[in-house]
C-alpha cells in the first residue's frame, strides 16, 4: 500500500533518479542532468524540506514526490543568489534557462505565492498518487495560511492539464513558459 510521508534527506536520490526519469534526461549530458536537478529540485530539497513530501511504496521506495516552495520572494532570493550563479558556471545558455525558468512564477506571487513540482514515477502513473501527493501539500500550505499554489506545465500537455483541473487548478493564462495554473484558497 502506498503513502505520503514527509521528505527525508535519504530520498534524495530517488528524486533525482525521479526526476531525470520524467524530463526524458536518463540518458543526457551530465551538464543538462546538472542543470535539470539545480532547476528542479536542488532548491527545494536544500531549502523547503518542510514544504516536500514522498509517496512511498510497501517498500519504502520513493514512486513519486512533490517539491514545494512556499513563499516565490524568499524562493527569487534565494535561487538568484545561489543556483543562478551554479547554473552560469555550467555554461551562459544554461544561467539563461536557469533564470527564465525562476521568472515564470514571478507574475503570480501575489495570489499564488506558492509554486511547485510534482512527479510520478513513469511506472506508477495513472493510480493516484499525484492526487494523493496534491492533496497532502494542499493541507499542509492551508495549516501554514498561504494564499494559493501555482504551477506551470506544458501547454500542450492535456493529459496533464485535464488532471490539475480534476485537481482542483485552474487555466490562469498560457505564456512563452507554458499553461500557468493555479489553486486559491479559501480564507
Amino acid at each position: 500500500m502506498l503513502s505520503v510521508r514527509p521528505y527525508i534527506t535519504s530520498d534524495r536520490e530517488q528524486i533525482e533518479k525521479i526526476c531525470l526519469e520524467n524530463a526524458g534526461c536518463s540518458e543526457a549530458k551530465d551538464e543538462t542532468k546538472k542543470l535539470i536537478l539545480l532547476i528542479y529540485c536542488a532548491y527545494y530539497l536544500d531549502n523547503e524540506k518542510e514544504n516536500c513530501f514522498v509517496a512511498v511504496d510497501d517498500n519504502g521506495s520513493v514512486v513519486g514526490y512533490i517539491l514545494c516552495c512556499e513563499n516565490y520572494n524568499d524562493y527569487e532570493r534565494i535561487f538568484l543568489e545561489k543556483y543562478v550563479p551554479q547554473a552560469a558556471t555550467i555554461s551562459a545558455r544554461r544561467y539563461v534557462d536557469a533564470k527564465f525558468n525562476m521568472l515564470k512564477f514571478g507574475m503570480f506571487r501575489k495570489d499564488y505565492p506558492a509554486h511547485f513540482y510534482l512527479n510520478v514515477r513513469t511506472d506508477q502513473q495513472n493510480g493516484g498518487i499525484g492526487g494523493l501527493l496534491l492533496s497532502t501539500l494542499k493541507a499542509h500550505l492551508r495549516k501554514k495560511y498561504v494564499r494559493g499554489m501555482m504551477l506551470v506545465c506544458d501547454a500542450d500537455n492535456e493529459e496533464l492539464i485535464k488532471f490539475f483541473e480534476k485537481n482542483g487548478f485552474k487555466g490562469v493564462m498560457t505564456t512563452m513558459f507554458g499553461r500557468a495554473m493555479a489553486m486559491p484558497f479559501d480564507k
